[in-house]
Parts: structure tokens; sequence; C-alpha cells
């Protein structure tokens, strides 16, 4: 009996991921981001705003994702200035709270490419580096209309530089849902 509502909870989960068509939806994502914890790194670099973009489209049990996103870290004197850009595929469940209220726990992995306002010396004396980054992340969205919906999302990077990057990203945005049709879900399939 103490079980039950996990076993609901689990039940209800796997019965909306899994009553989904692979690809036979987009959601289309548009988002500000913001750098919010401190660790070493942010002894040399101050993050700014950045923009993150994302495609996702139902897949088998829960949904497959692409992303792309840009921030930049000012440098301070020791060291300068980079802007990043992430690249990653990523899958997500999808956990129903309302007809109109989902959380979407999800991972990804990637790659992070930095590029620097001058040649860092002190270090590779490279002008760009590019690193695998994995990713884990709650998205908590919030639909306004039949295909529009706010949103809002924690998520933390891994960037598997020297030092270890450790982020932790806070972000809000808009999203699109439009169905694909047959042919452009055959051509995905």
């Amino acid at each position: 009996m103490r079980y039950t509502l996990v076993i609901l909870t689990l039940i209800l989960i796997t019965a909306d991921c899994l009553a989904q068509a692979p690809f036979s939806r987009l959601e289309l994502r548009i988002q500000g981001t913001q750098n919010v914890n401190r660790n070493l790194l942010h002894d040399y670099w101050h993050p700014a705003s950045g923009v993150k973009v994302s495609a996702a489209t139902p897949f088998y049990a829960g949904d497959w994702e692409v992303n792309l996103g840009v921030h930049r870290f000012n440098g301070s004197a020791e060291a300068p200035g980079f802007g990043a850009l992430w690249i990653s595929s990523g899958w997500r469940l999808k956990i129903p709270v309302t007809t109109r209220i989902r959380l979407k726990p999800g991972i990804g992995f990637g790659n992070y490419r930095m590029s620097f306002d001058e040649s860092v010396t002190g270090y590779s004396g490279e002008r760009r580096e590019s690193d695998f980054v994995g990713s884990i992340g709650m998205l908590a969205s919030l639909d306004v209309g039949r295909r529009w919906f706010l949103f809002g999302q924690a998520e933390y990077l891994r960037i598997q530089t020297q030092p270890l990057m450790r982020l932790w990203f806070i972000s809000a945005g808009i999203g699109l849902k439009v169905n694909t049709g047959k042919f452009l879900q055959t051509l995905l399939e």
C-alpha cells in the first residue's frame, strides 16, 4: 500500500510517453540564459546573459532534442574574455502535472566551444578550445494556448576542461508546438 502512489505516478509517466507517435510534432523553444553559480572559474571570468534555441520531437519514450546555446564570459586583468557556443543533443522524459503543466527532466551530451578574445598564453596559447559537455536539467512548461507555451529551466553543465568546469544555468523562454505532417514525419523516421 505504501508504494501505490509511486506505482501510479510511474504508470502515468509511462502511459503519457508511450502514447505519443514518434516524430509527430516539433517543439521549438527560445530562451534567455544566465550562469548563476560561483566557483574557481568565476575568479577570472564573469558571466553575461546568453541565449539558447532548441528543437524537440517525440521519440518512443520521451522527447529527443537538439540545442544550440551562446553565452559570454567577460574577462579580467588575468584572463581574456570568451564567447561560448554549446551544441548538444539529448533526451527528456515528460511528467504531466496538470493538463497544462509538464515537468521534463533530461540529459544531454555535446560540444562546448570557447573562442577567447586573445590568445590564452598562460595556458595553451590557443584562441579556441573545444571540449565534451554533459548536462542534466529540469524544464517546467505551462501551456498558454493550443500551440504556445512558456517555460523555465534549471540546467547543470559539466565541461571536460582542465580544470573541470561546472556551470549552473537558469533560463526562461517561450515555445511553439507544430505538427510535422506525414511527409516530414516519414523523413525524420
